[in-house]
C-alpha cells in the first residue's frame, strides 16, 4: 500500500473511531469502546472487504449474546457449571473457526463475545439482557459508521477485482501448462515452475477473498456467485491435474511419448487455444473461438513395445491429460456464461469423482490440529477461571475473558508464539497509559477527546503495520479508557497494563501443555503423522477384488485421507517460521522442498486409491495378488520407519531397494503376461491393469523423491534442544 492510500485509510479509521465514540457518549450507551472495536476490526482497504467482515462480526455477535444469556440462566449460582458451559462453547466455536475458512471470523466473534457478555458484571437478568443488547447495538453502529465513512470519503471498491484475479490466475495456469509441455525441463524451468506454483496458490486464495468482498457490494456479482464458485472449483481442479500430469510424465522418454501419443502436439495446441480463449473472454473481448473435441490416440504397436511399467506410467499420464481436456472445456463454457455469452454447443462432460473421495464414510472426520487448537483455547478459559477464583491477581476476571479471547486468536495462528505480541503491545500500552495519565485529565470537551482519539488511531494506522499496528489498536481501545462517567484511576490502569503483558506469557505457557509451539518440533511431528497416514492408506489399496469395508474401516480411511491431504500445506506453514539461524544446515527452501515432495506423494497415493479399486480381469487379479502384497510389505515398512524417524534411511538405500523391487515387478509382469491369455480380457481390463501398475510405480518413485530431498535436510538436528 502506497503512502497516499495509507494516509487515506488512516484518516478514515481515525475519523470513524472518533464518530462512534461521540455517538455512544452522546446517547449514554454503555461501554463505547465496543463500537470502537467494531470499527478497528473491520477497517480493511476496500468497502466490500469491510462490509463482508462487518456482516460476519454482527452475525457472530447475535449467537454469542444468546449463548451468554443461556449459560447465565442455566448456571446462575454454580461456578463449575458456568465454567464447563463456557469452555464447551469456546471449544466448539474455536473448532468451527479453524474448520470453516469462509466463516472463520463469524465463529471467532461468536466465541470471544460470549466471554465478554458473561463477565460484564451483571447483577440481575435485566442487566445481562441490557449488556447483550448494547453489545449488538454498538457493534451494528460501528459497522454502519465505518461503512458510511468509506462510502463518502475516498471510496475504494472491489469493482472488477474478480475479473482481474481470475485473469491473473488463468494466465499463471496457462504459463505452467506451456512450461510443462516440454518433457525435459532445465533447472531454470523447474525454478520458474516452483515460482508459478506458489503464485498460483496465492491467486486461487485471492480469488476466493475477492468473491466474498465484491459479492458484498455488487449485486450483479452476487447474482452469479454460483458460477464464480464453479470457476474457482474448476481452477483448483486444474491445478491438481497439471501437477499430477507432470508427475506421471517425469520418468518417461520424450521420444516414447511422441511415438505412442500420435496427436499429442495437436492436443497441446488445442489446450493452449482454450487458455487463450478463456483469457480473452475474461478480459472483456468477444471470443469467436469454440473448443474442438480432441481425443488422444494411441499407437498400440509402439505402446506394447514399451516396458511394462512405462506403459503403466503412460496410461496414468493419458488419464490426467483427458481430465485436463475436460476441465478446460468446462472452464471455457463457465467463463462464457459469466460474461453473458454461450457456447454454441455444450461439450462439458460430467467430471468423474475420484475413487479416493468416495472410499470414506459419511461420518464427520475431525482434524487433529483444529482439535488441538480448540482444546488449547478451552483450556486457557478453564485455567484462567481458576486463576481468577483462587488467586485473583491483577486483571481479576480478565484472566478468564481476555486470555480466552487471545487463545482463540493464537489457535488460528498456531505457527506464531504468543510472546511475539508482548513487545508491540507492551510498548504501545505504555504510551497509551502515559496519555491516559498526563493528557486525558486535561480534556474538557468531546471535541478535544475526539481529536485525541483520531490522532492516536491515525498515527497507529499510518506509521505502523502488522503486529505493531495490532498492538497499538489493543492499547488505544483498552488503555485509553473512555466512559460516560469518566473516572481516572492510575492504579487500575497500571494493573491492567501488567495483566495484559502477563496474559500473553500465560497463553504461551499454556501452549506447551498441548504441544511444543517450536516449529521444528511441529515439522517432525507432522512428518510422523503424514507417514502413519500413508502407511495405512497403502495397506488399504485393493487389487480389485471388490472387498467391502466396514463402517469403522471407511471412517479410518476418511480420517487418514484427510490427514494426508492437509498435512503438506500445514508443514509448509510451520517450516516458514523455523529460526534457521539456530539450524544453519536446513534452509527455508529445503524445508519447503520437503513439503512439495510430500504433496507429490499425496497425488501418487490418490492415484493409487483411484485405480486400486477398479475391477481387474480375474486372471490378472489372481496373478497380481502376490506381487501387490509384496509391494505393500516393502512400502509399508519404509513408511512405518519414516513415521517414527523421518530423517533415517539414506536416500541411496531407499532408491536401491525400490528400484530393485520395481525391476523385479516388471520382470514378473512380463512373465505373467506371457503365461495368461491376453485375449481373454477386454481393453478396459487392460487399461485398469496398467493404471494399477502406474499407481504402484508412482508411489515408489514419489517415496524415492522424498528420500532424496529429505536427505539434504538435517532433520535430526530438529530433535535437539536449541536455546537462544
Amino acid at each position: 500500500m502506497d503512502r497516499g492510500t495509507k494516509f487515506k485509510e488512516a484518516v478514515k479509521t481515525g475519523l470513524a473511531l472518533a464518530i462512534v465514540y461521540g455517538i455512544a457518549l452522546r446517547l449514554g450507551w454503555m461501554n463505547p469502546y465496543w463500537a470502537g472495536w467494531a470499527v478497528a476490526m473491520i477497517a480493511l482497504p476496500t468497502a466490500g472487504q469491510s462490509i463482508h467482515k462487518g456482516i460476519l462480526r454482527l452475525a457472530g455477535t447475535v449467537p454469542a449474546c444468546i449463548m451468554a444469556l443461556a449459560i447465565l440462566s442455566l448456571a446462575p449460582q454454580s461456578r463449575w457449571g458456568f465454567v464447563i458451559l463456557v469452555s464447551t462453547w469456546i471449544f466448539f466455536t474455536t473448532y468451527m473457526m479453524l474448520s470453516s475458512k469462509s466463516h472463520s471470523y463469524f465463529w471467532n466473534v461468536a466465541g470471544f463475545v460470549c466471554l465478554i457478555i458473561t463477565l460484564t458484571g451483571p447483577s440481575s437478568s435485566e442487566n445481562v439482557f441490557q449488556h447483550a443488547m448494547f453489545r449488538t447495538l454498538e457493534t451494528a453502529m460501528g459497522i454502519i459508521v465505518y461503512t458510511l465513512v468509506t462510502i463518502f470519503l475516498w471510496p475504494r471498491t472491489n469493482a472488477g477485482a474478480i475479473k482481474n484475479a481470475s485473469v491473473n490466475l488463468v494466465s499463471t495456469q496457462a504459463e505452467i501448462f506451456r512450461t510443462r509441455r516440454k518433457q525435459v525441463l532445465t533447472q531454470n524451468d523447474k525454478e520458474r515452475i516452483q515460482e508459478l506454483l506458489t503464485q498460483q496458490s496465492k491467486e486461487i486464495d485471492q480469488l476466493g477473498q475477492v468473491l466474498q468482498a465484491e459479492g458484498s457490494e455488487n449485486y450483479e456479482v452476487h447474482e452469479v456467485r454460483h458460477q464464480w464458485r464453479r470457476f474457482q472449483a474448476l481452477s483448483s481442479g486444474l491445478r491438481e491435474t497439471l501437477d499430477r500430469w507432470q508427475i506421471s510424465m517425469d520418468k518417461l522418454s520424450q521420444d516414447d511419448v511422441d511415438r505412442v501419443l500420435t496427436n499429442l502436439e495437436d492436443f497441446f495446441t488445442e489446450i493452449d487455444r482454450r487458455f487463450e480463449g478463456i483469457q480473452h473472454a475474461l478480459g472483456g473481448n468477444h471470443s469467436h473461438f469454440e473448443p474442438s473435441r480432441i481425443v488422444l490416440t494411441i499407437d498400440h504397436t509402439s505402446f506394447h513395445s514399451l516396458r511394462s511399467l512405462d506403459r503403466a506410467a503412460l496410461a496414468m499420464a493419458k488419464q490426467e491429460l483427458e481430465k485436463l481436456e475436460a476441465l478446460t472445456v468446462a472452464m471455457f463454457e463457465c467463463v462464457l456464461d459469466l460474461v453473458g455469452e454461450s457456447a454454441k454447443t455444450k461439450k462439458t462432460k460430467s467430471l468423474p469423482t475420484p475413487v479416493s473421495e468416495t472410499q470414506g464414510s459419511t461420518l464427520p472426520v475431525l482434524d487433529l490440529d483444529h482439535l488441538r487448537g480448540a482444546v488449547f483455547a478451552s483450556s486457557c478459559v478453564v485455567v484462567g477461571f481458576l486463576i481468577w477464583i483462587f488467586a485473583n491477581p491483577p486483571g481479576h476476571a480478565s484472566w478468564f475473558q481476555f486470555s480466552g479471547s487471545v487463545a482463540m486468536a493464537i489457535a488460528g495462528m498456531q505457527q506464531l508464539r504468543a510472546t511475539v505480541f508482548v513487545k508491540p503491545i507492551a510498548v504501545a500500552s505504555a504510551l497509551a497509559l502515559a496519555i491516559y495519565v498526563f493528557i486525558m485529565p486535561q480534556l474538557s470537551s468531546f471535541s478535544e477527546l475526539g481529536t485525541l482519539i483520531f490522532l492516536c488511531m491515525f498515527i497507529n494506522c499510518y506509521f505502523f503495520s502488522g503486529l505493531a499496528q495490532l498492538g497499538g489498536t489493543i492499547a488505544i481501545l483498552n488503555m485509553i479508557s473512555v466512559q460516560n462517567q469518566q473516572i481516572y484511576d492510575f492504579a487500575a490502569m497500571a494493573n491492567s497494563y501488567i495483566f495484559t503483558v502477563l496474559a500473553f506469557f500465560f497463553v504461551f505457557a499454556m501452549s506447551y501443555m498441548i504441544r511444543s509451539p517450536r516449529p521444528e518440533k511441529a515439522v517432525l511431528h507432522m512428518l510422523g503423522r503424514f507417514f502413519r497416514s500413508t502407511k495405512f492408506l497403502v495397506s488399504q489399496a485393493s487389487n480389485g477384488s471388490g472387498q467391502t469395508s466396514s463402517l469403522v474401516q471407511r471412517w479410518r480411511t476418511s480420517f487418514y485421507l484427510h490427514e494426508m491431504q492437509t498435512l503438506p500445506s500445514k508443514l509448509s506453514s510451520w517450516g516458514r517460521v523455523i529460526d534457521h539461524k539456530k539450524f544453519p544446515d536446513s534452509s527455508p527452501e529445503q524445508v519447503q522442498d520437503v513439503a512439495t515432495s510430500l504433496q507429490g506423494l499425496v497425488y501418487r497415493i490418490n492415484q493409487l486409491l483411484d485405480t486400486g479399486n477398479t475391477p481387474q480381469a480375474e486372471s490378472l487379479a489372481s496373478e497380481m495378488e502376490e506381487h501387490v502384497r509384496d509391494w505393500r510389505a516393502n512400502i509399508e515398512t519404509i513408511f512405518g520407519k519414516w513415521s517414527l524417524t523421518p530423517e533415517t534411511d539414506p536416500a541411496d538405500d531407499i532408491r536401491e531397494r525400490l528400484t530393485a523391487w520395481m525391476r523385479l515387478l516388471e520382470n514378473r509382469i512380463d512373465e505373467m503376461l506371457k503365461r495368461i491369455d491376453t485375449e481373454s480380457f477386454t481393453e478396459k481390463d487392460g487399461k485398469n491393469f496398467y493404471r494399477l501398475m502406474g499407481g504402484l510405480r508412482g508411489v515408489s518413485e514419489a517415496a524415492v523423491a522424498y528420500a532424496e530431498i529429505a536427505g539434504k535436510v538435517d532433520l535430526e538436528q530438529f530433535r535437539k534442544e536449541v536455546f537462544s
